[in-house]
């Protein structure tokens, strides 16, 4: 999968909770439902109106701007050798991936979960010394979701040069009885699993043919209460980590547009002209979000509001959003150097900018007699206005914002670490 950043460290960030459960062991898995048969390849249909419906327990605390007082911002460490995903915080909980290493060597992982106003960490499940997981769970309400894979065959699969995915499986935790459940048992790969209420969704590659760079999804989404699986995309073109959900919209990154012509990434790959897509679980309709020649991903989505990074030629992106309501696009960033994941809830969206370095995106690496530098942003839809969240010095680079209610946790990538930060932001 590409990503626009050069010689990007790729970190590891985790996080807790209140209560503290014994390790649980993986359960025997119940038998899955039978993969879904690939539907033949279809024309791009007429664009559908999609409808919107966000769960009431959406609905905040938002960061509520208030006339005639100023942001305020409290920052503090939360831990090293965490890794966390783009749907990491619900409420006042955080959730993430621990990691133990010895020698470099991973030799235990945690899913913990922070609690963002009483500051404890609690560590939850302790993964089987046989499995590993690479990607972060993502949270919702009381279940966590994630992905792992046995260790053997991860390790296999690694050595061999454009090898077949091995059999990562998805599986999910109910932090109020510790009970943990497979949910996969397809002999694919399902992988960069999110939650929303009753419906997990992931990024399944059992229809991929051949060997991509990066490597080709599907969409599916998972029912809890009937134990059902759909398949929602109709080729096999989504890609990367880029997976989002939110009521009953599914938003993630799609290649089956590139242009042969559209070389942007620094390899000149034509898979890097991306585009946004969005499917409504209510009406099963999908619809293409985004059909500009430039790079299209990173998508997040709050209620009525998808937003993406754009990358308009090598370095050079900002973020842009999209009202499903009034299929209305706005261009959210101008400093055309926006870097990573933006992240947005309710009317706030978060994200990393190096205007400072000018595209320098890298901790360790001096790009046109500059070193990589970055600072977190806030822009708040209904105001327009935009507000610098934290001001580093050179060489320092922070990245992966996550914005829910007025919290907001983000990473610091050196040389020979990463640390996971967190905000407090109030109107005082």
């Amino acid at each position: 999968m590409k990503k626009l950043i050069v010689g990007l460290i790729v970190v590891l960030l985790l996080l807790v909770s209140v209560s503290c459960a014994p390790p649980a062991p993986m359960p025997t898995p119940a038998p899955a439902p039978a993969p879904t048969p690939a539907p033949a390849p279809e024309a791009e249909k007429e664009q559908p109106e999609l409808t919107v419906a966000v769960s009431e327990d959406e609905e905040g605390p938002f960061l509520t701007v208030e006339e005639g007082k100023e942001l305020a911002v409290e920052s503090w460490e939360i831990s090293e050798n965490w890794t966390y995903s783009q749907e990491a915080i619900w409420g006042d909980v955080m959730v993430g991936l621990e990691i133990e290493r010895q020698r470099g060597e991973i030799v235990k992982q945690y899913i913990v979960t922070y609690n963002l106003r009483s500051r404890e960490k609690g560590q939850v499940v302790e993964l089987p010394v046989d499995r590993i997981a690479y990607d972060a769970p993502a949270i919702h309400g009381n279940r966590v979701v994630w992905a792992s894979v046995d260790r053997d065959e991860a390790e296999q699969q690694r050595s061999l040069n454009r090898a077949p995915l091995p059999n990562w499986d998805v599986f999910l935790l109910d932090l109020k009885t510790g009970e943990v459940q497979q949910l996969t048992t397809e002999e694919h790969a399902q992988v960069y699993p999110r939650i929303y209420g009753d419906t997990v969704v992931w990024l399944d590659n059992r229809y991929e043919e051949g060997y991509h760079n990066p490597r080709r999804y599907d969409v599916y989404a998972y029912d809890l209460n009937t134990g059902e699986e759909r398949r929602l995309t109709p080729v096999t073109s989504a890609e990367g980590m880029d997976l989002a959900v939110n009521g009953n919209l599914v938003v993630w990154t799609d290649n089956r547009h590139a242009d042969p012509e559209v070389k942007i990434h620094a390899e000149n790959e034509p898979e890097y002209n991306n585009e946004i897509y969005v499917y409504d679980l209510t009406t099963n309709q999908e619809k293409r979000v985004t059909t500009n020649p430039g790079n299209d991903h990173y998508p997040d989505i709050s209620g009525n509001n998808i937003v993406w990074l754009r990358q308009e030629v090598y370095i050079r992106a900002d973020v842009f959003v999209y009202n499903v309501e009034t299929s209305q696009e706005t261009q959210v960033s101008h400093s055309s150097y926006a870097a990573f994941h933006p992240s947005i809830y309710g009317n706030s969206i978060v994200c990393a900018d190096a205007r400072v370095s000018k595209g320098n995106t890298s901790g360790d690496t001096v790009i046109n007699g500059r070193q990589g530098q970055t600072d977190i942003y806030l822009y708040d839809l209904k105001t327009q206005q935009e507000i610098q969240l934290t001001s580093t010095k050179p060489g320092k680079v922070l990245y992966n914002p996550v914005i829910h209610g007025d919290s907001v946790v983000y990473v610091w990538v050196s040389m020979i670490s990463s640390i996971v930060y967190a905000m407090q932001l109030t109107y005082q």
